[in-house]
């Protein structure tokens, strides 16, 4: 059977068409470094490409959601460790007070330092990282002009004597931050666990009180009652002190999740680099082969083209 011109002729320029597409594909891959121009390129990596992409975009959110938390975490830590240091004073200067040798100007003194020591720990309590309260609960704000998460109270009453209290504002629902659906990270606990059921307020407010009433008629009981709040000032320590413990293994535990998440990210990004970018040098060879299989091909349509009957005469 014989093969007619024009199949002949149709069959060239279709390997020809080929060719001169390969080669513009080829050369697209080398300039944009990618393996793939168009999804069409190569469905199946495309899609392994994406869940790729879509597995490093929620190690981000995670990632930054990690990063905001230890910054909160570090800073609730910070502040504690500044009122654990404040109560060590008040305990310093409750021992020097319970010594009866003191005068009424001494013990004055010591109660005007202990006030200032109970706003100091207040001013703490109300820390913000930002615009957030860092011991307000989930109320980190939203907190009207002049309204505070922690706030101290006077109330005088009818025979003149002032009575003092620190009140609890924020919200009892501890605070947590969202880096996906459904799912939270915890940042330390809300004000009234961490503050109000230490009694740090009412143990210094007292202990001031006991102090200006300079009891001289009965130094004994003075003396009896300064070592109670000695030893409450020792349990408020200690309450601060396992709180902020607790803080500290969340920071821990933190780090550790976001050096599992860094390594996690890398290895996805090593694998979609794999995956996308080109290898340049097995482009170039191949570009090679599709040039010199592309010159031949314009070779024989030359030929075919000038093919005709008259030369058959």
């Amino acid at each position: 059977m014989r093969i007619g011109f024009n199949t002949k002729y149709n069959s060239v320029l279709t390997d020809l068409n080929r060719l001169s597409s390969d080669l513009n594909l080829t050369q697209l891959k080398i300039s944009s470094g990618k393996n793939f121009i168009r999804p069409s390129d190569n469905p199946s990596d495309v899609v392994i490409s994406l869940n790729y992409k879509q597995g490093i975009n929620k190690i981000e959110k995670y990632q930054k959601a990690i990063d905001d938390g230890l910054a909160f975490l570090k800073a609730q830590e910070s502040t504690l460790g500044n009122v654990e240091d404040l109560v060590t004073r008040a305990k310093v200067l409750a021992i020097q007070a319970a010594n009866a040798t003191q005068d009424i100007n001494a013990r004055k003194a010591t109660a005007e330092e202990i006030d200032k020591i109970l706003h100091s720990v207040l001013s703490l309590a109300n820390s913000q990282l930002g615009e957030k309260y860092l011991f307000a609960g989930q109320k980190t704000s939203g907190f009207a002009p002049g309204t505070f998460p922690f706030e101290l109270t006077k109330e005088t009453l009818p025979n003149g004597q002032i009575i003092e209290k620190v009140v609890y504002n924020g919200s009892v629902e501890d605070f947590s931050i969202s880096y996906d659906k459904g799912m939270q990270i915890k940042l330390g606990e809300n004000g009234q666990k961490v503050f109000m059921d230490s009694g740090i307020f009412e143990t210094l407010i007292g202990l001031k009180r006991l102090l200006l009433a300079d009891n001289q008629i009965d130094y004994q009981q003075e003396t009896y009652n300064i070592q109670q709040f000695i030893g409450k000032l020792d349990e408020v320590y200690n309450h601060i002190a396992e709180k902020r413990s607790l803080i500290g293994a969340q920071i821990s535990h933190l780090e550790t999740k976001k050096e599992l998440y860094t390594d996690f990210k890398q290895t996805l990004e090593n694998n979609l680099g794999s995956l996308e970018n080109a290898d340049l040098a097995e482009l170039a060879i191949k570009m090679q082969m599709l040039s010199i299989a592309y010159d031949a091909a314009l070779k024989a349509t030359a030929m075919v083209s000038g093919m005709s009957l008259v030369k058959y005469v």
